[in-house]
């Protein structure tokens, strides 16, 4: 009767001795981390290298092919290393650009403003453009609160083109709107149609900052808030 654990066992291959030093490096090696690095990678050929058959050494065309992916591995963490390095080179620079923005005037599109009303003196204007189609037999400055009630409403120029507006932040009862949120929007006949038209409206800038998510300069604004410096028009 033959013993079927003798006969698995004599179907087992056995390891050579450099197979089982480069298997116990290697798995040394995976029970610290998951991924090799290069100190990893140079690790394991050396072992190799030592643990060798001197009879059968190793096929030079696979040493060299891992030589080749030992210098892409150290090539690629180099690499890391200066893309990181001139990314942060860069958003310093791109704060210390965006710097120079405060205290300015940009131009940017938007509609949801914020006015200010100081305790002593005269609150800032609200002003911007808009791009006149032609053919407008009207054109209206819309304003209202953040409860979506009309404020005012102040006929604009007709012509074709670039128009500015200001509103001085007075109200259709003839009082003064207080500080808070409003919406602005310009509003054209164009024959038998009302069309709202895109606004763009000035602000000063007060600060920088950079986007943790996306890395972006942003700056913020007194009458729009944060706004991307990508969606700036013109710097006054």
């Amino acid at each position: 009767m033959l013993d079927m654990d003798i006969i698995n066992a004599a179907m087992v291959r056995q390891r050579s001795p450099e197979e089982a030093a480069i298997a116990a490096a290697a798995k040394t090696v995976n029970a610290k981390k998951a991924e090799l690095n290069q100190e990893d990678f140079l690790t394991l050929m050396i072992t190799q290298l030592k643990n060798q058959d001197p009879f059968k050494p190793m096929d030079p065309a696979q040493y060299v092919g891992q030589l080749a992916q030992f210098s892409s591995v150290s090539g690629l963490a180099d690499m890391n290393k200066n893309i990181t390095a001139l990314t942060n080179s860069l958003r310093g620079n791109q704060v210390l650009d965006g710097a120079a923005l405060i205290g300015r005037t940009v131009i940017a599109e938007g509609n949801q403003v914020y006015r200010y009303v100081p305790a002593e003196g005269e609150a800032i204007p609200t002003q911007g453009a808009v791009e006149v189609p032609a053919g407008a037999s009207s054109v209206q400055l819309v304003v209202r609160d953040s409860a979506g009630t009309l404020v005012k409403t102040q006929a604009m120029e007709t012509s074709a083109g670039l128009r500015g507006f200001i509103w001085d932040g007075s109200t259709d009862a003839g009082t003064t709107a207080p500080s808070g949120a409003y919406k602005i929007e310009v509003i054209a006949k164009v024959g038998d149609k009302n069309i709202s038209l895109n606004t763009s409206v000035a602000a000063q800038v007060s600060s920088v900052a950079l986007d943790p998510a996306t890395g972006a300069l942003t700056l913020d604004t007194d009458a729009l808030g944060e706004i991307a410096m990508s969606d700036v028009e013109r710097v006054l």
